[in-house]
Parts: structure tokens; C-alpha cells; sequence
């Protein structure tokens, strides 16, 4: 009689237990899934493997060279890993039986992996587990011809413009295939601004107008660059006797004709030496240094900002 009600009483706490998703995860408190499940959960729930037509069913919803923001539905990401759950489910009719009930409770824990899958990529600490998740799909040529192209993701009310700056972390962002000419990304939070940049080694000398008036007989350039002016303060150094040098550069720029930097005879190739001269001459200054040359030559990657409207 004893071990029929000890049986009982088992059956019942077991009953009630897996009677309901959050009644599990009282009991299983901290729940723990294989890392290499766990991953391949997220990599679902981040739309790997997910055949793109079920993204875009029809061409004419990302035409060439276009952007389509969106939001990331939990509810369809919650089937899509529902699906997955279900490979040796036992299935009844009815819609809260235990091994459901079981596999919903697992649910989060696996779907909090996602922060996990970019940052294992690039060797750096996981963000938090994302709550919203927003994204864009970017179709043109830009894809194949810069395939390093960086993306930066700001909330409302963070962005660069105002005082406290936020940047989202980034879950997925990849070429869809090696020659496709789209391009997905996924972003933690909800993106009011993005940046779409070139790689940032893409940094690089630069002049900002430039004509090769070249024929049979000349060889002349026209060219500009647009030169800030700056000063140079100095200020004791932290050894006795030691000075430190800094830079301020102006706000603005002023376009200034550098035709003559050219060698004579090669249109193609700058003299440094007249360069550093001619912005020498601009900042009344008798000569420039190498970081004073980067701080005027140094052109920055293209760059191209979306905002979300209401």
C-alpha cells in the first residue's frame, strides 16, 4: 500500500511538472544544452540553412541594387525551431503533452546561443542574448566588388549624433554565397540608424579632384585637394627638458590647387616633396612632419547612413 501511494504521488508531481513549459524550468532551474546542438539551433534561428525563397518569394521584393530592413519575427523563428525540436517527438493529439512542453522549455536556452555563433567567429566575448532582432538584406553589385564591407548598427537615441553613442552588436553578417550579389545582416536590438561602410583597411592617401589633361605633345594635370589648416602647441614633456607636440586641425576645409605636385612627365606619380611644401605654404608654417601629412592626406572609407522613419 505504501509504495502504491509513494507511485502515485510520483506520478502526480511528475504530471504537474511537465504539465506546462515554466513548471519544467522550475525544476530544471539552469537548463544546460550541448554546445554543438545549442549551435546549430542558433545558426537556425539566425536563418542558416533557411532556403532564401522562404525570405524572398518573389524577385520583385529585392530588385538589383536594393536594401529591405525588417524585423525578425519571434513567432516564425519560434516554429522554425519548433520544427527542429520536433525530429523524435512523440506526437498525440493533444497540444500540451510533456515532450512538447519539454522541448518549449528548451526553447530559449537555445535560441539565447545566437549571440554566441558571430562572436565565436571572431574571437571576441558574446554579447548578451538578443531580445529583438532587426536586419536588412542589401542586393547590388557593391556586394561582389567590396566583399569587406562593414556594417554599424545604432538604437534611437545612441547614435554617433547624439551625446552618448551606442552601437549594436551584430549577429550575422556574410555574403550569401561566394558569387551572389546579396548581402544579409542581422542586428541585435532594434536599428534606428545604420552605417554601411568600405572595410576599414580601405584607409588610404587621397586628393579630391583630378584631371590628366594628358596629350601628344603636354602633360598637365588638373587637381585639388581639399586642406585643413591646423596649429602646433607645444607643452613640457614628462622628462625634464622635454617638450609635446600636439595638433589641432580646423573644422573646415579649403580647396587648394596642387596641379604642380605632379613630375613632370608622369602624370600618374605625385613629387612628396613639392606636396609637403605646398601644404607647408597653406599652414604658413616652413615644413610639415609625417603625422602632420596623414592628418591632411589621410582620406576616410565611403560611407552610406539609413534611418528608420516613423
Amino acid at each position: 500500500m505504501k509504495n502504491s501511494l509513494s507511485r502515485n504521488s510520483l506520478r502526480q508531481n511528475l504530471s504537474e511538472t511537465y504539465a506546462k513549459p515554466s513548471a519544467i524550468l522550475d525544476q530544471i532551474m539552469d537548463p544546460v544544452i550541448p554546445d554543438n546542438l545549442a549551435s546549430w539551433l542558433s545558426r537556425l534561428a539566425l536563418l542558416y540553412g533557411v532556403p532564401f525563397n522562404y525570405l524572398v518569394p518573389d524577385e520583385g521584393m529585392l530588385p538589383p541594387e536594393s536594401i529591405r530592413f525588417f524585423y525578425l519575427d519571434a513567432n516564425w523563428i519560434g516554429a522554425l525551431t519548433d520544427g527542429a525540436f520536433s525530429i523524435g517527438r512523440n506526437l498525440t493529439a493533444d497540444g500540451s503533452n510533456a515532450s512538447l512542453n519539454l522541448d518549449k522549455a528548451l526553447q530559449p536556452a537555445a535560441n539565447a546561443f545566437t549571440s554566441n555563433i558571430r562572436a565565436k567567429i571572431l574571437g571576441t566575448n558574446p554579447p548578451a542574448p538578443p531580445t529583438v532582432i532587426t536586419g536588412f538584406l542589401l542586393r547590388s553589385e557593391l556586394v561582389q566588388q567590396y566583399p569587406s564591407l562593414g556594417v554599424n548598427a545604432y538604437p534611437l537615441g545612441g547614435t554617433p549624433s547624439d551625446p552618448t553613442p551606442v552601437m549594436l552588436d551584430i549577429l550575422r553578417l556574410e555574403q550569401l554565397a561566394p558569387n551572389s550579389d546579396t548581402l544579409i545582416c542581422l542586428v541585435s536590438g532594434d536599428a534606428y540608424r545604420v552605417d554601411i561602410h568600405e572595410a576599414p583597411q580601405g584607409l588610404h592617401y587621397g586628393i579630391d579632384c583630378y584631371m590628366d589633361n594628358c596629350t601628344v605633345n603636354t602633360k598637365t594635370v588638373d587637381a585639388s585637394k581639399n586642406l585643413f589648416t591646423f596649429t602646433v602647441t607645444s607643452s613640457p614633456g614628462p622628462v625634464p627638458g622635454s617638450t609635446v607636440q600636439s595638433v589641432t586641425m580646423s573644422s573646415t576645409a579649403t580647396p587648394t590647387d596642387i596641379s604642380t605636385v605632379f613630375r613632370p612627365g608622369n602624370t600618374r606619380v605625385m613629387d612628396i616633396s613639392t606636396l609637403a611644401a605646398t601644404i607647408a605654404a597653406t599652414n604658413n608654417v616652413p615644413s610639415i612632419d609625417s603625422a602632420e601629412m596623414g592628418f591632411e592626406m589621410t582620406e576616410g572609407v565611403g560611407m552610406v547612413s539609413f534611418f528608420k522613419t516613423t
